[in-house]
Formats: structure tokens, C-alpha cells, sequence
């Protein structure tokens, strides 16, 4: 293959075509088909994005033009080219050209995929290897790449481990890695399922950029919707291994054809929601309004001028909150501007370093202390859910013995009863009560997080804390489990507080917004008033950045992004000199605005 240009522009022959592609795996003698004859062509340039739940094959089919299969899988039938060359008719030697230098990989979690030990600028040199370039070159090569990537500071970010950077500077790290071999085509593998709105703005954007400079082909495989309107030029929608649609992008997501494709899009939550919506398998969209939590339901938590402090840094700085039984605070905003580590010492993961945090009708209601020093019963009415309930499960338990464990602890039940309770805990969050002697590996991405929603709910909690629990999953898994969040709130009158950066779920799900930057509150209030402003500007730079993939503004493939400009202030009307209180609990911290930013007083 030539590697030298990507300078293929010109031609109009597809750089990728996929003919009839089927792969199975082997199981008890048997064939498991896994992709069903999926044919696909990208033109030099294009970027294509496969769609589809969990199990649809995506996945399969993009690991398929890097020439992998999963062990135990083969090819039954068909061909993946790449400029003409079957990629399963390489040899050894000829697979390894290929991933040095024809084709690269984004995966969804750059933390994960990068040495924990080596600087990063260590890593992306060793990306240049296949290159056999003098070191010194090697050396410019990785200060270019991390410029062209938008490192900032690179020299100093360079020295730096995976773990000192954040989840955008990773993933830009990975590209930079990826970009090394001057690929002709790029598969990016769910490239911003974690990152906050924001930071995934950018990091299209990146990508966007980059594919137009360098006339890269893409392979984008995601399972949100926005992503794919922001990137892709054509779409194609996989279901149980097989095409279902396929077509322009702007036809795809703005008039499916097929129901399937429908209901994805129907199961999309979108920032006009005022509720969760309910849908229907021919892909009926509607709305159900959210009860509101009476004026006079009495506070589950309040927090006063709390601060919380990572060795010499401050996570949290002065936040004061309150929450209600009944209520679900969303608390919102972009990696690092300290949700997280809020909500963890809510739950008792890090003690707080100043202010009061309290927990109403717990027999102590004092919140300071460590999940480990709190009496009991205060300790099991504050539960934690976590974001990934892969990590968070032991995959050698059974998942009945991950809400059995909590159940005997918090209640001292016997084992028989704990069995029981178990049983009936998992029926509660609309699991079969037959999959409790299943290991986590046997369930899939939405089970498992509904074994962790029951696991908290083994303690009997007031208040759950609901730490980015859909990020992961499907569009229709996410849409069934914020339904069962909301069924359970209404039935066992609990508090959430529920992380997340995607601010469409939080209106569809939250009765109150506070936003979160540097640590500091910026913005707090009824969702319905955050949502419709006015806005401090850090607030509507996230609005903002959520893509609509039914807005035909936002789709079509590489479009600019959408004015973040910051409204005009509001009066300042209240008599605290740091706050703008709009009435209605409603209010906005104060700003200076500067030329290119906001700075909070």
C-alpha cells in the first residue's frame, strides 16, 4: 500500500468498501452469527458513522478495517478493502504496515488506553517508531503533533503522566498518537462518551478540523446521536448484526425511513423536554411532566460554605445547597469543576475540609465524617450509584451477592432473608429475579446498572447519589433507566442527586439545577428557569454545546459550532453583592467579562 500522501481527494473510488460482510463465532459446535452481510462504501475524505445499541455489531464491523477479529471469530463471507487490498488476505507483516501506517484507532477511554507509567510524550514518540526517524526528528515530530492536537502548553503537558491530565487532554494525547501514522483512515471508537459537553465540543471540533487538513477518512462508531449529527457525512444504522438504514446523514436523523431508526432517534432526550419521555416501539414520542415536589416537603440534605480540599487544591469552594425528600438536584458542569467530588463526600467517599453538610431525620445527622465514621444509620441513608457498574461490581460475585451484602450489613437480616430481600430488590428495579445467580459478565450494560441502582437501595436510603449513571448506555437503555430513577423518587419518596453532562437528561429528570465551575456554584435554580435563562455565561456555553440530532442545524457532517456568545448580564437586584437573585431560587453568581472570558467574583 502507499503510504507517503493522503492527498487523495481527487478521486472519486471509494478509499473503504465493506461487500457482504458476515462474521459468526463458535459456540458449542455451532455458529453465532454476530454481522450479517453488511456492504458499505466511504469515499477519501467522508466520514461514516455506524450506529446501533449494545450487541448490533458496530463495533465488529469497525475493528474489522484495523484487519481484527475478536478470539473465536471469523469471516463467513464477504470482503473489507482498503484502496482494492482484501485487509484479510495480509499476512503478519502486512497487518502490522497496515496499523502503523494505513489505518488508526481513537478508543472511547483514553485513561484506560494509556500507559499509566509513561509521560505521554513518551508515548506518542513511540507512535513514531515504525517511522525510523532520527531522534531528534522523532522529537520535533511529537511538540508538532501535540501543537496540531491543541495541547496547551505542550512542552509542560508532555513531561506530564496520563493521570496528571484530564479526560480532554487524554483524548487529545490519543489522537496525537493516532495521527502519528499519518493514516488514511481513522476509526473512532465512541471518541467522547465521557467527556462533559464542552470538552466534547471541542474535541469534534479537533477531529473535524484535523479530517478536512489532512483528508482523512473516518469511521466514527457511536451510540450518541449528537455526536453523529455533528460528524458524520453518511450514517449507517446497525440492528442485531444486519443494515437497517443508511443513507445521507441529514436524511437519516431528520426523516428515518426504518421504525428501528425511529425509535433511536424518538429515545433521544432533547433540551425542549420538559419530563422524561415515554416512547413507543413504532417511535411515538411523549412527554411526561414531572410532578413538582411540594414547597413544603422538608429538607433530606443541607450543605452550608462547604469546601473540600485535594492536598493543596481546592475541589469545592464555599457551596451552599439544599435538598429535598423527593427532589432531584442535578449538579452540572465540565471535568474538574468539582460535582464529583461534591457528591463523594456527600456519600462519604472524602471528608469535607470546612462548612457544615447535614442530613435530615438520621438519628446524627452530621455528614463531615468519612462513610466509615458515620453511626449506621446515617451511613446507610446516603447511597452512592456509580457511573460504570462494570468497575463497581465484583465480577467473581453473583449479582445476587452484591445486593445480599448491603442488605445484611445495613439490616443484619439473615442469609435466607437477605436471599429474599435480594430477590425482591432486583424484581424493584424491573430485573428478572432469575438472573441473581448470573456473574455481572453475563448480564448486559443496563442490567448491570440496575443491580447497582438495587445494591443502593439495599441501605433503604433518603438520598441517592446518582453519579453519571447513563453515560454509558444506549439511547433506549438510558431513556429505561431514568424512567425506573423517576418510578423509584415517586414510590420511595427519595432524594437524588444526580451528576451528569448531558444537560438534556438533567432537564428531562431534575426539579433543580445548580452549575459548578472551578468548584464554585455559578448558577442555581428550578430547571425550568436555568433552562430558559437568563444565564450566567458558563451555564449557556453548556446549553449551548448540546447537539440535537433532529435539529437539521446541527447535522450534516464537520459544521462550524453554534455561537457561544454570553447574554447580557442581569440586573443586580439582590442585596448579597456576590449574587444576581432572579426570584424563585433562582440565581447567578456575578462576573467580570473580559474580551475572551467570564471571571466569577
Amino acid at each position: 500500500m502507499n503510504t507517503e500522501s493522503n492527498d487523495n481527494t481527487g478521486s472519486t473510488d471509494p478509499l473503504v468498501r465493506v461487500e457482504n460482510l458476515s462474521v459468526a463465532y463458535t459456540s458449542e459446535g455451532h455458529d453465532v452469527p454476530v454481522v450479517r452481510g453488511v456492504s458499505f462504501e466511504v469515499e477519501t475524505g467522508r466520514t461514516l458513522a455506524v450506529v446501533g445499541e449494545s450487541g448490533s455489531g458496530k463495533s465488529t464491523v469497525a475493528a474489522t478495517l484495523l484487519a481484527h477479529l475478536r478470539h473465536g471469530s471469523r469471516i463467513t463471507s464477504g470482503r473489507v478493502e482498503l484502496a482494492g487490498q482484501d485487509l484479510f488476505g495480509l499476512d503478519r507483516a502486512g497487518v502490522r504496515r497496515l496499523r502503523a501506517h494505513d489505518v488508526a484507532l481513537v478508543g472511547q477511554n483514553a485513561g484506560h488506553s494509556l500507559t499509566p507509567s509513561m509521560r505521554v510524550g513518551a508515548q506518542i514518540e513511540e507512535s513514531l517508531l515504525p517511522q525510523r526517524l532520527p531522534r531528534r526528528e522523532r522529537r520535533a515530530q511529537v511538540l508538532t503533533l501535540a501543537e496540531k492536537v491543541g495541547l496547551p502548553d505542550p512542552e509542560r503537558l508532555l513531561r506530564r503522566h496520563p493521570h496528571q491530565l484530564s479526560g480532554g487532554q487524554q483524548q487529545r494525547v490519543a489522537i496525537a498518537m493516532a495521527l502519528a501514522a499519518r493514516p488514511r483512515v481513522l476509526v473512532l471508537d465512541e471518541p467522547t462518551t465521557a467527556l462533559d459537553v464542552v470538552t466534547q465540543a471541542r474535541i469534534l471540533d479537533l477531529v473535524a478540523g484535523l479530517s478536512r487538513e489532512l483528508g482523512l477518512t473516518s469511521i466514527l462508531v457511536s451510540h450518541d446521536l449528537g455526536v453523529v449529527s455533528r460528524m458524520a457525512d453518511e450514517v449507517l444504522v446497525m440492528r442485531d448484526g444486519a443494515v437497517v438504514e443508511q443513507g445521507r446523514a441529514q436524511q437519516v436523523l431528520t426523516a428515518p425511513e426504518h421504525p428501528y431508526t425511529r425509535l433511536l432517534l424518538a429515545s433521544v432526550p432533547r433540551l425542549e423536554d420538559r419530563g422524561l419521555a415515554e416512547v413507543d416501539q413504532d417511535g411515538t414520542r411523549t412527554v411526561r411532566p414531572r410532578t413538582p415536589v411540594p414547597e413544603d416537603a422538608p429538607d433530606a440534605v443541607s450543605l452550608r460554605d462547604v469546601t473540600v480540599d485535594h492536598g493543596s487544591t481546592r475541589a469545592v469552594d464555599g457551596v451552599t445547597l439544599r435538598l429535598r425528600r423527593g427532589e432531584v438536584l442535578a449538579l452540572v458542569g465540565e471535568s474538574g469543576s468539582g460535582k464529583s467530588t461534591l457528591a463523594w463526600s456527600l456519600a462519604g467517599l472524602h471528608a469535607p475540609s470546612g462548612g457544615h453538610m447535614l442530613l435530615h431525620g438520621g438519628t446524627e445527622g452530621d455528614l463531615a465524617a468519612t462513610a466509615r465514621r458515620r453511626p449506621l444509620d446515617v451511613r446507610r441513608r446516603v447511597q452512592l450509584v456509580f457511573q460504570n457498574a462494570d468497575t463497581s461490581l465484583n465480577p467473581r460475585r453473583i449479582v445476587r451477592e452484591a445486593v445480599r451484602r448491603p442488605l445484611r450489613f445495613f439490616g443484619g437480616r439473615s442469609r435466607r432473608d437477605a436471599d429474599r430481600d435480594a430477590r425482591t430488590l432486583l424484581s424493584d428495579v424491573a430485573l428478572d429475579p432469575d438472573l441473581s445467580g448470573r456473574l455481572p459478565g453475563q448480564l448486559s450494560g443496563g442490567q448491570r446498572q440496575r443491580v447497582g441502582i438495587a445494591r443502593a437501595l439495599a441501605g433503604d436510603p433518603q438520598v441517592v447519589v446518582a453519579d453519571e449513571v447513563t453515560t454509558a448506555l444506549d439511547v433506549s437503555v438510558q431513556a429505561s433507566v431514568l424512567a425506573l430513577l423517576e418510578r423509584l423518587r415517586e414510590e420511595r419518596d427519595l432524594a437524588f442527586v444526580f451528576i451528569s453532562h448531558d444537560l438534556a437528561v438533567v432537564r428531562g429528570i431534575a426539579d433543580r439545577v445548580a452549575v459548578l465551575r472551578h468548584g464554585r456554584v455559578v448558577e442555581e435554580g428550578p430547571v425550568e428557569a436555568v433552562f430558559s435563562g437568563p444565564n450566567h455565561p458558563y451555564t449557556r456555553s453548556l446549553i449551548d454545546a448540546v447537539l440535537d440530532p433532529s435539529d437539521p442545524s446541527d447535522t450534516g457532517g464537520h459544521g462550524p459550532a453554534r455561537s457561544q456568545r454570553p447574554p447580557d448580564p442581569p440586573s443586580d437586584t439582590g442585596d448579597d453583592p456576590v449574587w444576581h437573585d432572579l426570584g424563585g431560587g433562582h440565581r447567578i453568581r456575578r462576573w467580570e467579562t473580559g474580551p475572551e472570558t467570564a471571571r466569577d467574583t
